[in-house]
């Protein structure tokens, strides 16, 4: 691939003149893809154009039959399905890199993507129903000439693993929180190494300057997205990490700058609380667990003590 490098001072063109492409992998999305496809590119309505392209694999529920009639529907809409990766590739990490390079091919090297100026790189499964057009038209009026802009969330800053920050993550929050173990035991090793840093930053703090971040949702200039490949490991191989940071570390090194934006909120918190359900028992085993109360107490005394159990 040929080597870029940022054109220093190029200010962004406006939203109305510059076309976008949003784009991700997912699995096992059936239940959240087609809400997070129609909210980000209602996001993305006031540019020239925009497309969207996902990379799909490995999943086991419904996601490749949603993904097929979003395109029926869609018609700037697409997907690609992978298969099933994980014989070939175990480690997630791997898989998800792997889907996101293919990503950056097609912007490289697909006709139909010639024109994109933006790329916006988004998880599918939940973590976006907060953007809005408004949110997006404020990362074109912050005074930073950012090269990647990325989210934030209302609650605790959940993405640590991806974030690299002189003082604040500087290291693989993981393989710290491993090397602390031997030391002051598990949970205050992960106190210290991950959830420490998770803090919630206010929505008025502007942009922090960071080497890499994520968050759910990261904005790109099309030559800095160009300029880097996503890797599932470190460099020698030994460790999964955030495939964010080898593909960052690839942009850095060529001068482009990332950014978090801490007022364009995605999400409430990650994961959004939802509350559960109670399990149901199966109808078979209620039926049994009447039929042996009737026999041990009788039929009228086991009944009373139902209508109890009942009562607020």
């Amino acid at each position: 691939m040929m080597t870029l490098y940022r054109s220093q001072g190029a200010r962004h063109q406006p939203i109305s003149e510059s076309s976008i492409l949003l784009a991700g992998p997912v699995r096992n999305v059936a239940a959240t893809i087609e809400r997070e496809v129609k909210t980000l590119m209602a996001s993305l309505a006031n540019f020239k154009t925009s497309a969207c392209l996902v990379i799909e694999s490995d999943s086991s529920d419904a996601t490749v039959w949603q993904l097929e009639q979003l395109s029926k529907t869609m018609p700037q809409f697409s997907y690609v399905s992978m298969g099933q990766l994980s014989k070939q590739y175990p480690r997630r990490t791997d898989r998800i890199a792997l889907c996101r390079n293919a990503i950056i091919d097609a912007v490289a090297q697909n006709p139909e993507y010639a024109q994109i100026d933006y790329i916006a790189m988004a998880d599918m499964d939940g973590m976006n129903h907060l953007i809005t057009p408004e949110k997006i038209a404020q990362c074109w009026s912050v005074p930073e000439n950012w090269d990647v802009i990325t989210a934030n969330q209302l609650g605790p800053y959940y993405d640590i693993w991806a974030l690299r920050h002189r003082d604040w993550c500087p290291t693989d929050c993981w393989q710290q929180k491993t090397a602390l173990e031997a030391v002051i035991g598990d949970r205050p090793a992960e106190h210290l190494a991950v959830t420490a840093r998770q803090v919630t930053l206010d929505p008025r703090a502007g942009l922090i300057e960071v080497d890499s971040a994520f968050g759910g949702l990261a904005i790109y200039r099309r030559e800095a997205f160009l300029a880097g490949r996503y890797a599932g490991t470190d460099r020698q191989g030994g460790f999964d990490v955030a495939d964010h940071i080898p593909f960052h570390e690839d942009l850095r090194q060529k001068g482009y700058k990332i950014y978090i934006n801490c007022a364009l909120i995605n999400c409430a918190q990650y994961p959004d609380a939802v509350e559960p359900p109670l399990p149901q028992a199966p109808k078979g085993v209620l039926k049994l667990v009447q039929r042996l109360g009737q026999m041990l107490f009788g039929k009228k005394r086991f009944n009373k003590y139902l209508d109890l159990m009942k009562s607020p």
